[in-house]
């Protein structure tokens, strides 16, 4: 586009030039390398003296001299009709010298001018008139032309070159700052570490918008140490493609790459013929080792080739993509840190109780199938199953007294078991990553109705995920036995939930929680129940 460009723009300005030559009398020329003569708007002028043998033999025999020895003197070529030579350059290389035809009111006085009408077979008549109508100029302002001529040519040849310089410099510009504008907005997304797979597709979609290649791909090898997509090969494309067949492709092309070296195809090898012309592949590398694959394959357009841009580009998402995925990494590790660190301490709570072992984990995971079915995305579900997990967290403010009385409580005692919501929130509210969930926790025990606590509030005012965990919290609670009561059946807490449904709990929900698949709470349960040799394993009673 940009060459196309910059040589419309060089003919136009050629034109433009030539025309104004024309204005003041003088006639634009350009010479070949063995001194053929055409001009780039030809006329019946033009026409007339480019077939003019005598004018012919002058440039042929003079063309070496004003190239080579650059000697531009204004020569007579015959009576009235003057040559000034002057060198091509920048653009107008295209021919070997331009000629300025300087036609006096001589020329049609002459014994050449017949010659000439009679070459081209002219009626001298007509062509005197014609002449006589572009009012030639005086012999004795030649000299004078001449210089004017010479020094317009110049002008004209350096604003041609500095409109080529400023074009030039634009499109550099230009794509820098593409390049710069793809990195920003990739990396500004650097912070999304929990969710790799998109930062990848980002980061092929924003090169295909950029870079004019059929498709752009991201494949990362195999092993344990990858984050999600794992070694699922990610494809943008504006185009239907056989993704299972090119991932064979390209995991066969992994076996060859090399950290620190770009693969170009370069139209006759196996690269070309697999994935087309001007295919570029670049390493991603992790502390050195090769973790995966950029690639850009099939270029598009008149330009065949793999141009700096392209693998300057394809060379610095690389090295984000590696700088992405080693933070994605790190990331993994310290979630499952904490994670693990919360479970670790949810699981000693519950250990207080040998009756609620394994009660937070159970409650976890109903709040991610209710969520699920709920139609929560995959990051809400993530952390309704955390908010789940903690829920109970504040009972370590409570005493074991009161967590271990067998019976019923007292007045005090059950106001101390309420406290626990708000102790729970206070404990997480320090935590940023908690800042989502602390509605969850703190309204947990909240009833549809407005009778629950700490705050009363009800229907929709409750935080959704604080509705979520209440009704996993409730069946898992009813189902399991406690101190002061045996566990009852399945069937039995599923149509206590139905009773107090829009009373206690969100009617909504309860429908989509009593249709539920309990199968793998079940089998957590069991899990929970086998580890547990002081309580008696009665899953089969509440079945």
């Amino acid at each position: 586009m940009k060459t196309q460009h910059t040589a419309t723009y060089s003919q136009q300005a050629n034109d433009a030039f030539e025309l104004q030559m024309r204005a003041v009398g003088i006639v634009v020329l350009h010479a070949g390398l063995h001194g053929k003569l055409a001009a780039s708007t030809p006329d019946w002028f033009t026409d007339l003296l480019c077939k003019t043998p005598m004018l012919q033999r002058i440039v042929q025999a003079n063309i070496r001299t004003w190239t080579e020895e650059n000697n531009m003197q204004c020569t007579q070529v015959c009576t009235g009709l003057w040559v000034a030579p002057m060198q091509a350059s920048g653009r107008r290389r295209t021919s070997e010298c331009g000629i300025g035809l300087f036609v006096t009111d001589e020329f049609c006085d002459g014994e050449s001018f017949h010659a000439i009408c009679q070459a081209s077979n002219a009626d001298v008549t007509m062509i005197r008139d014609l002449i006589a109508s572009i009012n030639p100029m005086s012999t004795k302002d030649v000299a004078r032309m001449a210089s004017l001529f010479q020094m317009a040519w110049n002008v004209s040849v350096q604003n041609e070159e500095s409109k080529t310089t400023v074009e030039s410099v634009g499109q550099e510009l230009a794509d820098s700052y593409e390049e710069i504008s793809m990195l920003y907005t990739m990396t500004s997304s650097m912070n999304s570490v929990n969710h790799p797979e998109r930062f990848i597709e980002l980061a092929c979609s924003e090169l295909l918008q950029t870079l004019p290649y059929e498709w752009i791909g991201v494949q990362l090898t195999t092993g344990d140490r990858l984050p999600k997509p794992g070694d699922k090969l990610v494809v943008a494309s504006n185009e239907q493609l056989q993704t299972e067949e090119l991932q064979q492709a390209v995991s066969s092309l992994l076996m060859t790459v090399e950290p620190g070296k770009t693969q170009i195809a370069n139209g006759d090898d196996a690269l070309t013929l697999e994935f087309g012309p001007a295919t570029l592949v670049e390493p991603i590398l992790k502390e050195g080792a090769v973790v995966g694959v950029l690639i850009a394959a099939n270029k598009q357009g008149e330009d065949n080739s793999a141009s700096s841009v392209d693998i300057k580009l394809l060379s610095a998402t690389a090295a984000q993509l590696g700088i992405f995925i080693e933070n994605a990494l790190l990331y993994e590790d310290l979630n499952a840190t904490f994670l693990g660190t919360l479970e670790a301490l949810t699981n000693s709570i519950d250990a207080k109780d040998k009756y609620t072992c394994g009660h937070s984990q159970r409650v976890a995971l109903l709040t991610a199938q209710l969520a699920t079915a709920a139609g929560l995305n995959p990051d809400q579900v993530n952390r309704c199953r955390i908010a789940g997990l903690v829920h109970d967290i504040g009972k370590i403010g409570v005493p074991e007294s009161v967590l271990l009385k067998k019976g019923g409580l007292t007045d005090d005692e059950f106001a101390s078991i309420q406290k626990h919501p708000e102790i729970g929130a206070k404990i997480l509210q320090k935590i940023p990553q908690m800042e989502d969930i602390l509605g969850g926790v703190l309204h947990h025990h909240e009833k549809y109705d407005g009778s629950g606590y700490p705050h009363g509030i009800a229907g929709e005012d409750i935080p959704m995920i604080a509705r979520l965990i209440s009704l996993a919290d409730t069946f898992d609670a009813m189902s399991s036995t406690r101190t002061y009561r045996n566990a009852m059946t399945r069937q039995s807490v599923l149509d206590e939930l139905s009773r107090v449904s829009g009373t206690q709990f969100d009617p909504e929900l309860t429908d989509l929680f009593v249709k539920l698949d309990f199968s793998e709470w079940e089998m957590l349960m069991i899990e929970h129940q086998s580890s547990n040799k002081e309580v008696p394993i009665t899953l089969k009673e509440a079945s």
